[in-house]
């Protein structure tokens, strides 16, 4: 399959998901994320916030927040292309009227401080190589975070082997309701 039927795929079986499946699956990632060690060690993180049935990135905001890490959401830019690291205080400092969720402050954050980045995607496979949504905003800001990148998603959107470009960055682990898994 091609990267654009991978999306088409996975996307519709996101929307099918019921609310009741979506909050349980999604508690169980989380449960997974907060056994790390990597995450139970890091202080500065970024997190996507989620939206269409993405992984709930809610709960780990609250959760990172309530243990005093510093947590940091993507400010895109769509004009050029790129995104920044924000940081917020509370739940409330997200715009959530928009289509992508915004940081509402410029309280920017230096990429090299963050230790690990909850990344998004429409897909994973097995060698935690990412699909993204295709605009490239991760593919492009990725390359200069040396901090630790996790995937998060749910069973369904593991595949054996993706289709690959050049400048598709791989995370260093995917975490889904049934497992975790480690790039070798």
């Amino acid at each position: 399959m091609t990267k654009t039927e991978i999306r088409k795929k996975i996307l519709s079986q996101l929307k099918e998901m019921s609310e009741d499946q979506y909050l349980s699956l999604s508690e169980k990632i989380f449960q997974n994320l907060v056994s790390l060690s990597e995450y139970k060690n890091c202080w500065n993180l970024m997190t996507y916030v989620s939206f269409d049935k993405e992984p709930d990135t809610i709960q780990i905001i609250k959760d990172a927040l309530g243990k005093a890490k510093t947590v940091c959401v993507p400010l895109v830019d769509w004009e050029k292309n790129s995104m920044v690291p924000v940081q917020i205080f509370s739940i409330d400092d997200i715009d959530f009227s928009s289509k992508v969720p915004q940081p509402l402050n410029q309280s920017l954050v230096n990429i090299n401080e963050i230790e690990l980045v909850i990344v998004p995607g429409v897909a994973f496979d097995v060698g935690c190589n990412r699909l993204g949504r295709g605009k490239g905003f991760y593919d492009r800001f990725l390359p200069h975070c040396n901090g630790l990148k996790i995937g998060l998603a749910f069973e369904f959107q593991i595949l054996n082997e993706l289709p690959l470009s050049p400048d598709d960055v791989p995370v260093d682990f995917v975490i889904t309701e049934a497992r975790i898994i480690r790039r070798s």
